[in-house]
């Protein structure tokens, strides 16, 4: 990857087809794992509402992944699930839509034969998005501290938590890139 530059109103960088393919491929399994829940996109904000007051399936969250992705707000377990009742659609809605605008820059390049193009508008998606992943590997991992990361780099090159560790790694490079990029002039 060629770390990012602003031109103008948009951040470009260039990917390797399969850098492409890989960022997919993480954003995807994401996307699939917090699931729509039957959360249907809409521009009219009274469905949005209507739907969100019905409520969806709820997240798994027994999976660590999700709930770290989707915190409880309070301690008090009753406090949290009536939160959860309110919020939950819209939250993942919204990590959804960031997805989709992830994924769809991604198709823009053609598997790499063109430039990664981002517009300013669409940097937010892209942070939280790539944040996400990073967090989602941070957990399966279990790094909750630079002294669990600094214990993973130690690990042999054979063990196979090797690979997702530099994919850790990597992807914060990619996102200090667009966060530099994105402050620039």
């Amino acid at each position: 990857m060629i770390p990012f530059e602003r031109d103008g109103h948009e951040l470009v960088s260039e990917l390797d087809d399969f850098e492409v393919a890989l960022i997919s491929s993480l954003v995807a399994q994401v996307s699939e794992l917090i699931g729509s829940g039957g959360v249907e996109a809409s521009s009219d904000p009274f469905a949005q509402w209507a739907r969100e007051m019905r409520g969806s399936a709820p997240l798994d969250r027994s999976d660590p992944v999700v709930a770290r992705l989707f915190p409880d707000a309070y301690n008090d377990e009753a406090a949290a699930a009536e939160h959860r009742r309110y919020s939950q659609d819209a939250l993942r809605r919204e990590r959804i839509e960031q997805s989709c605008v992830v994924l769809a820059d991604l198709a823009a390049t053609r598997d790499g034969e063109e430039p990664l193009v981002i517009a300013l508008e669409d940097v937010d998606a892209w942070l939280r998005t790539l944040n996400g992943v990073r967090i989602s590997l941070a957990v399966r991992l279990g790094i909750e501290s630079e002294s669990d990361h600094a214990a993973l780099e130690k690990l042999s090159a054979r063990d196979p938590r090797t690979q997702l560790v530099a994919l850790y790694d990597w992807l914060g490079f990619v996102l200090e890139s667009l966060l530099e990029a994105a402050h620039e002039g």
